[in-house]
Parts: structure tokens; C-alpha cells; sequence
């Protein structure tokens, strides 16, 4: 997305947060936005989504506002859709009765927002902000953001018994904002790392994705020390650390995308695509995600390219594609940065004069065959239109339709003459 359509999307769900908590307050109830969102704005940056807290109770938000989704009611929580956008808004609450260490087995809808914020993970998550931009802080969250410290609401074990996940959630925000971990907090991460067994590994995925494309390893660090990387990586347990810092260093190195970095990561762990196939399932993660980490670990060469002949790289090309190639010469460039930009040029040479991205680019097809060179239907045909691509690679010239239709019938011919050379036998 261009830049100016960012900041147009930006201030669209802005304005339809501040029509949201504008109408909130005019009928006589409390609003502030909380959580992440304004501790994203007090960093200077844009939220992704903005969070709405409030004393209004379910039924009484959607009485205000036409168009409401009970989200999660049960919770509290009801999105509102103003101007195209989709703001939670979510009564105050207190939670008891933690079970499975997530998911509170009683809430009692509250008053206070200092109660609320009170129920919340860490200080810097626990700041609400009027639609004046006035901050409430009661934990002094705002400090903790300034001096890039990340501490619980409150006490540490208590807050990771609720809920496991906080503690990865501590190590990816302590990761994102290059901060340190207060020391009764990391303590508790350190004690408790072994119930992250309780939590899904969906939310496991969605903490590790934002670890990826951040300081990757920073995070490594961090997860090694606390023994939380063996709930990330179960099956990856026996790779030594300093090979795992080392991968998340390459990771570092590359564009902040899930796929690349993910790939790097592996690569440099030195597992083959199938082993990588497996951690990504048990991973949750997306089909889309893990076919593109293992096309351009499939990719990456075993020999030097920079000692290919064309005809090398046209088959490269060919076989793997476009984009998992250049990706995955990237990640060799970076791993050795000293060849990185000969890769790259090298990889432009090859794709301007690159014959052939497909079989459906060449200028006969298996109709031609049968039609004009009476070649009858059959596995043979197939067998002929590969033989052609890989004429075509080899020597380019011979990418038109009359010189691959005489082509053709040399093979087939020869075909014909000895049937054997193409049954494996």
C-alpha cells in the first residue's frame, strides 16, 4: 500500500474510534481507548486497530449505535461498525476462576476503569487515553513505556497463571521495543515457562509470527534463556543454541517478511523442507505461509550459481520460479554478504533472457503433435512436450513453433526406434 493510502486509512479508523467514543460520552458513560493502541500512540506510532474501554454495559453500547456484532458479549465486548470500520468496544470488568491458564471461568462486569486496567498483562498495556488525549496511568505504565521496561500489572505469578501466554507475549514486546524484562517478571517467565504447554498453539503462532519480523535474535536470546523456544519449536529441541542464534541472525538480516525470514531461519538451522513442513503444521501455521517458506527453501542452491552457465540457471529458473529464486538468493546473499550483490545481478541477468517460466509459454502444444506430426494421444505426447522444454533451456533458438515441430519429430522418431530408452529399463 502506498504511503499516502496508509495515512488515509489511518485517519479514517481514527476518526470513526473518536465518533465512537464522542457517542459514548454524550449519552453519559465513560470511553477510553486502551491497551496496545495507546501505548502505540504514545511511542509515536500508528495502531493497526484501536480498542475502546468503557462502564456502558453490552446491551447498553448496542442500543447506542445502529450496527453492532456481539463479539465476544459474554466478555464484555461488542464491535461497533462506524464509517466502514470495526471498533471493540468492551465493558469494564473484573475476571476470576482462571482455568486451562487463559480463559476466566467468571466475569463480573465493573465501574472502575482502574479496576479494569488492574486485570490487564503488563503496565505499558494497562494506559487508557480520553478523546482529549488526557492519560490515565495508575501502574505508572507510561515510565515503564519510556524506559523500555516490561512489568506486570501487579504480581508477576498471578498474572501468568491467568494466562501462560503473557509470558511469550512479555518476551515479544520486551523483543519488539528492544527493552528489558523487570527482574520479578522474568523471574516468573523463567518459573512458569513449562505451563505454556496449556496454551494453544494458534496463540503461540500469532506471538512467534510478530517475533519474526522484529529483532529476531534479540528474541532467540530471550526465548533460549527463559526455555520458551522449546514451546515454540517442540520438535527442534536438540539444536544447539548458538546454531539458533546464528539462524536468527541471518533471519535478521532479510526484509521484515514472515515467509523469508522463516526460511532463513531454517535454513541456516540446517533441517531439510520436510522437517520444516512438520514444525510449520504443528504450528498452525497458514497453507499460503508455509508453501512459500518451502518453495524458496526448495530453492536455495546446493552449488554455486555464480558458476552456472545459462543453461544452469534457465533450468533453475524454470523449476523453481521466478520469486521463490529470488528470495531465495537473498537469502544466500545475506548469509554471505560478500557474494550478495553478484547473486543478485547475476539473478537479473538470467531472468531478462530467461526462455522459457512455464510449459504453457511454449509455442506448440500437445494438439500440435497429434495434430500436424500424426503423433497418436497418449503418455508420449507429455513425454515429448518436456523433451522440448528442456530443448528450449539448453538452446533458446529453437523457441519457435517450426523449429520445436522438427524437433518433435526427431524425438519421436527416434522414440519409435527404440521404444526401451524410455520405460526405465
Amino acid at each position: 500500500m502506498e504511503r499516502n493510502e496508509a495515512i488515509l486509512d489511518s485517519i479514517k479508523r481514527l476518526d470513526a474510534v473518536w465518533t465512537v467514543l464522542h457517542n459514548l460520552e454524550n449519552v453519559g458513560f465513560e470511553a477510553y481507548l486502551v491497551g496496545g493502541c495507546v501505548r502505540d500512540m504514545l511511542l509515536g506510532k500508528t495502531p493497526n486497530d484501536y480498542d475502546i474501554a468503557t462502564n456502558a454495559l453490552p446491551e447498553e453500547v448496542q442500543s447506542i449505535f445502529s450496527r453492532t456484532i456481539p463479539t465476544g458479549i459474554r466478555h464484555g465486548t461488542v464491535s461497533v461498525l462506524q464509517n466502514g470500520e470495526r471498533i471493540e468496544v468492551t465493558t469494564y470488568r473484573r475476571e476470576k476462576g482462571y482455568r486451562d491458564a487463559r480463559r476466566p471461568e467468571e466475569v463480573e462486569f465493573i465501574a472502575s476503569l482502574e479496576k479494569d486496567l488492574a486485570r490487564r498483562d503488563f503496565t505499558i498495556n494497562a494506559i487508557a487515553m480520553d478523546r482529549q488525549g488526557k492519560v490515565y496511568d495508575p501502574f505508572y505504565g507510561k515510565s515503564d513505556l519510556l524506559e523500555r521496561r516490561i512489568r506486570t500489572v501487579g504480581n508477576p505469578a498471578e498474572r501468568f497463571q491467568e494466562d501462560a501466554l503473557r509470558m511469550l507475549r512479555g518476551i515479544r514486546l520486551a523483543t519488539v521495543l528492544d527493552g528489558q524484562i523487570e527482574s520479578s517478571t522474568w523471574e516468573a517467565i523463567c518459573l512458569y515457562a513449562d505451563r505454556m504447554i496449556m496454551i494453544s498453539r494458534e496463540r503461540i503462532r500469532d506471538e512467534w509470527n510478530k517475533i519474526l519480523l522484529s529483532d529476531v535474535k534479540t528474541g532467540m536470546q530471550w526465548l533460549i534463556r527463559s526455555t520458551l523456544l522449546g514451546s515454540i519449536f517442540p520438535r527442534l529441541q536438540e539444536i544447539d543454541t548458538e546454531i539458533w542464534l546464528r539462524a536468527g541472525d541471518c533471519s535478521n538480516r532479510l526484509s521484515e517478511q514472515a515467509d523469508i525470514r522463516q526460511a532463513a531461519l531454517f535454513w541456516r538451522l540446517g533441517i531439510d523442507r520436510h522437517v520444516a513442513a512438520s514444525v510449520l503444521r504443528d504450528l498452525r501455521q497458514s497453507k499460503a505461509l508455509i508453501r512459500s517458506v518451502l518453495a524458496i527453501m526448495e530453492a536455495i542452491p546446493e552449488t554455486d550459481p555464480l558458476a552456472w552457465t545459462e543453461a544452469t540457471w534457465a533450468a533453475y529458473l524454470f523449476q523453481y520460479g521466478q520469486d521463490p529464486v529470488f528470495r531465495a538468493l537473498q537469502v544466500v546473499g545475506r548469509a554471505h554478504p560478500e557474494r550478495e550483490d553478484a547473486l543478485i545481478a547475476r539473478f537479473h541477468q538470467a531472468s531478462a533472457v530467461q526462455p522459457l517460466w512455464s510449459s504453457a509459454e511454449l509455442p506448440v502444444s500437445g494438439q500440435d503433435l497429434i495434430d500436424k506430426l500424426n503423433i497418436p494421444p497418449g503418455p508420449v505426447v507429455g513425454q515429448l512436450l518436456d523433451r522440448l522444454v528442456q530443448a528450449v533451456l539448453r538452446e533458446p533458438a529453437l523457441c519457435s513453433r517450426e523449429a520445436l515441430l522438427a524437433q518433435a519429430a526427431v524425438e519421436y522418431r527416434r522414440q519409435e526406434s527404440n521404444p526401451r530408452q524410455d520405460d526405465g529399463r
